[in-house]
């Protein structure tokens, strides 16, 4: 090899690890799922003239895109369309792969930390000699150390966060978080004219529950109604505990004709809890609340205090006619 190739080559290998080091230090600045997937997913093929990067990581109880789920809205969902979860992802060797149409080359560099398997980040191109057999692959193997870091790193910072964010009792939003969520619904809606719906509820009877069962049943109660209702949500949906023994849902995209027969299941599943007190009898449950479609408009701000008091006269007035209801607020 003639020495002006390479010189050629020392320079174009000194200027990829320049911006391989610039982009690493952007990985280890993000602290939430949107930063880091939008980087790495986006980021990188844009700043090193690749076609597609796409994730595999190990999640065998499913822990990792329950929280993805809970920290992205719908829009940037879409991220995950570019990861696998998967109980067990095969442990590989860096190098080249076959890749899925329409790419022509591939690399797949494994993610460790800590002798820790976390998956794998795999790179495609629609270059044929873009990613060979044989290749050196040192410093993408230093980004792929560096992701692996930044994976735990972003799960730890978004972990502290939904702390920072739950009733720790019953594992559903706070207040603080249940208003986070409902600004975030708002803002789309204005963006895209978007629906969704709210729904208070409250148990019923609930202090008798206490006076007569004692609190640690109280607690019981609590923790298996939100359990029940995450079942019966979808992953997109957010659960608040407000306070005592009030609860609001709220459903982006539910439609007004499909709003009724949700709620239908979600009054039905809390009838059904199966809920025992510290004589191992069961404690007959149920919960009156309203519920509401809400299509945000431009220019235009409700806030989540106005919604929750206009729910709270009818959700009183259902506690009126008997209990054991849901009231429509456009009846």
């Amino acid at each position: 090899m003639e020495l002006t190739e390479l010189l050629e080559n020392a320079r174009r290998n000194e200027a990829l690890l320049k911006r391989l080091q610039a982009f690493e230090l952007q990985l280890l600045s993000c602290q939430t799922w949107l930063d880091f997937l939008t980087l790495l997913l986006e980021g990188l093929p844009a700043q090193f003239d690749l076609d597609a990067a796409t994730l595999k990581v190990c999640d065998p109880d499913g822990e990792l895109k329950a929280t993805m789920l809970q920290s992205l809205d719908i829009e940037q969902g879409v991220l995950l369309n570019q990861l696998e979860f998967q109980s067990r992802v095969p442990v590989i060797e860096a190098g080249s792969v076959t890749p899925p149409p329409p790419w022509r080359s591939g690399l797949a560099l494994p993610l460790l930390r800590n002798d820790v398997y976390l998956g794998q980040l795999r790179l495609y191109s629609a270059s044929d000699d873009r990613f060979q057999p044989g290749m050196a692959t040192d410093f993408m193997q230093h980004l792929a150390a560096v992701t692996a870091a930044c994976l735990v790193m972003v799960k730890q910072s978004e972990e502290q966060a939904r702390l920072a964010l739950t009733d720790p009792l019953t594992g559903a939003e706070n207040r603080r978080g249940f208003e986070r969520a409902y600004q975030r619904e708002w803002s789309r809606g204005q963006r895209q004219y978007h629906v969704f719906a709210m729904v208070l509820l409250d148990i019923d009877h609930f202090k008798q529950v206490n006076d007569v069962h004692g609190h640690g049943t109280g607690d019981r109660v609590l923790k298996q109604l939100c359990k029940t209702l995450k079942r019966v949500m979808r992953p997109t949906d957010h659960l608040g505990r407000l306070g005592g023994e009030e609860f609001a849902l709220i459903l982006p995209g539910c439609q007004p004709d499909q709003l009724a027969r949700v709620v239908e299941r979600v009054q039905q599943a809390i009838r059904q809890l199966d809920v025992m007190n510290d004589q191992r009898q069961r404690v007959p449950l149920s919960a009156s609340g309203s519920y509401i479609s809400i299509t945000p408009r431009p220019h235009q701000q409700l806030q989540l205090s106005d919604v929750l008091d206009f729910l709270d006269r009818y959700l009183y007035q259902a506690k009126k006619q008997g209990r054991d209801r849901f009231l429509s607020v456009e009846q």
